[in-house]
């Protein structure tokens, strides 16, 4: 055996009697204690970024109810306003409008225009 071969041979059984006593001593090498500290680390800051984003959706979900309600609520007021001002008489063909209301929302071609409460629910 040449005096590289028994060279190669030591580091062998070196590296595998390291191997043995890490084994049975139950203790971690370096490498794996530093990437274990890293990944803790790690997985620290994503959960307080999933944490920072649910508290961003549910700002944005009470926002958007209470967007909701408003838009609601304007809807409700805006035809409470029309049955209150609106005429109860109807239009006949014969005789035309039949109060100054109905004209109001005729255009000059006799194309009814839209109401203020026509408008709001196109946009809802």
């Amino acid at each position: 055996m040449s005096q590289n071969d028994r060279g190669h041979d030591r580091e062998s059984v070196a590296r595998r009697l390291a191997a043995v006593e890490r084994a049975v001593s139950g203790e971690e090498p370096l490498e794996r204690t530093d990437r274990l500290d890293e990944l803790e680390v790690r997985i620290d800051e994503l959960e307080a970024a999933v944490q920072a984003l649910r508290g961003y959706v549910g700002s944005v979900r009470a926002v958007n109810e209470d967007v909701e309600r408003r838009a609601d609520r304007a809807l409700r007021t805006a035809e409470a306003i029309e049955r209150n001002v609106a005429p109860t008489e109807t239009v006949d063909a014969a005789s035309g409008p039949a109060s100054e209301t109905d004209a109001e929302t005729e255009g000059t071609d006799g194309a009814r225009r839209s109401t203020p409460l026509d408008r709001l629910k196109a946009r809802l």
